[in-house]
C-alpha cells in the first residue's frame, strides 16, 4: 500500500509587506513535512492568502474548493483524496460553521485522516471531534483577544496624535506627516469648489480628467472623494474608528502630528 493522498491547506489573514506570500508557501512546505512523517503524501495544495477566518463576510475561495473535494472523493487534477494536513487546526476554522463543514466533508466518506504539526486526529471518534471543538473554542477566545489588543493599540495610536497605520492617505506622503504637494493641492481646491456649490460628481470627473488615481490606483468617484475632503485629518484632526478624538478634560479634539492641509473653520 503506498501513501494516503492528502490535501495540504495553508491560508494567513496577512500577506507580508512584500507581498510574496511567503506564510502560505512556509505552510505548505510544514505541510508536506508533515504528511511524509505520517505516511502521506501531498497530492493537492489549497492556499488562501490574506484571507481571514474570523469575520463572517470574508470568502475563502480555497477552504470552499477544498471541501468540495472532499465531498467528491477527488481533486480533479490530483486524483483521490484521503484527508487533510494543515499546520494547526486554526488555518482551517475559527468559526463553528466552518468546523462544522470541514467536518462533514471531511468525513463524507470512511478512511480518511487530518492531521496537524501535534499529530493524527481521528475525525470519527468522540475525542477527535472533541479535541476539535477545543480548539475552536481556544481559537475563538484568542481572536476576540487579538482583535481586542488591535483595537487598544490603534486608539493608543490615535490618542498621541499619530496617523494611522494602513495605506498611504490621499494627500500626504508615505511618512503620513508631510503633505503630498500635487495631492494635498486637489484636496483643498476641492473643499473650496464644494463650499463654493460645486457638486462632488464634478469634483470626481475634474480628477479623472487630470488622471488622477487613489493611493491603491482606484479612480475617483463622489463617494471616494467625499471621503477624502470631509477625513478629519484634512483639517488635523484625530480620528478613530470613525470618531473623532477629544480631549477627555477640555473635550477639545485632538490635533495630531501630521500637517494639515485646510484649518478647522474651512
Amino acid at each position: 500500500m503506498g501513501p494516503i493522498p492528502v490535501a495540504s491547506y495553508a491560508r494567513t489573514s496577512q500577506d507580508t509587506r512584500q507581498r510574496d506570500a511567503r506564510g502560505v508557501r512556509d505552510q505548505h512546505r510544514i505541510n508536506e513535512r508533515t504528511a511524509t512523517q505520517h505516511g502521506c503524501v501531498v497530492v493537492a495544495t489549497y492556499t488562501d492568502n490574506a484571507r481571514n477566518a474570523t469575520k463572517d463576510d470574508r470568502e475563502r475561495p480555497a477552504f470552499d474548493r477544498l471541501l468540495g473535494d472532499l465531498q467528491r472523493g477527488h481533486a480533479f487534477t490530483a486524483g483521490p483524496l484521503m484527508g487533510v494536513v494543515a499546520v494547526a487546526d486554526d488555518r482551517l476554522y475559527r468559526r463553528a460553521e466552518d468546523l462544522i463543514r470541514f467536518m462533514a466533508a471531511l468525513t463524507a466518506n470512511p478512511g480518511r485522516v487530518y492531521f496537524d504539526r501535534d499529530g493524527l486526529r481521528d475525525p470519527y471518534s468522540k475525542e477527535g471531534i472533541l479535541a476539535a471543538a477545543g480548539a475552536l473554542r481556544g481559537a475563538v477566545v484568542e481572536g476576540r483577544m487579538r482583535s481586542r489588543r488591535v483595537q487598544d493599540w490603534h486608539w493608543s495610536r490615535a490618542m498621541d496624535g499619530k496617523p494611522h497605520s494602513g495605506p498611504r492617505p490621499f494627500g500626504w506622503l508615505e511618512d503620513r506627516l508631510t503633505l503630498h504637494p500635487s495631492e494635498s493641492a486637489l484636496v483643498r481646491k476641492a473643499i473650496e469648489d464644494r463650499i463654493e456649490g460645486k457638486a462632488v460628481a464634478e469634483v470626481a470627473r475634474e480628477w479623472t480628467a487630470l488622471g488622477v488615481t487613489g493611493t491603491r490606483g482606484g479612480r475617483p468617484n463622489p463617494q471616494t472623494v467625499t471621503q477624502i475632503i470631509t477625513a478629519p485629518r484634512v483639517c488635523g484632526f484625530r480620528a478613530n474608528r470613525g470618531e473623532l478624538m477629544r480631549d477627555a478634560h477640555t473635550k477639545k479634539p485632538l490635533v495630531g502630528a501630521w500637517q494639515a492641509i485646510v484649518t478647522p473653520e474651512q
